[in-house]
């Protein structure tokens, strides 16, 4: 569907995934762990985990 701007794309999407991103707000993250996840390299963020 067409829009003429974001505003209407806005008011059609919030209803759909409003409760998605609730979601998201409130999930727990636990710092502890992602401090001792690995730097990601370039190489294995396009794709090459060889």
């Amino acid at each position: 569907m067409w829009r003429d701007n974001d505003r209407e794309f806005f008011a059609e999407i919030m209803p759909l995934v409003k409760s998605e991103i609730e979601d998201i707000q409130y999930e727990a993250i636990d710092l502890a762990t992602e401090r001792n996840n690995p730097v990601i390299s370039g190489a294995e963020f396009e794709g090459n985990y060889s």
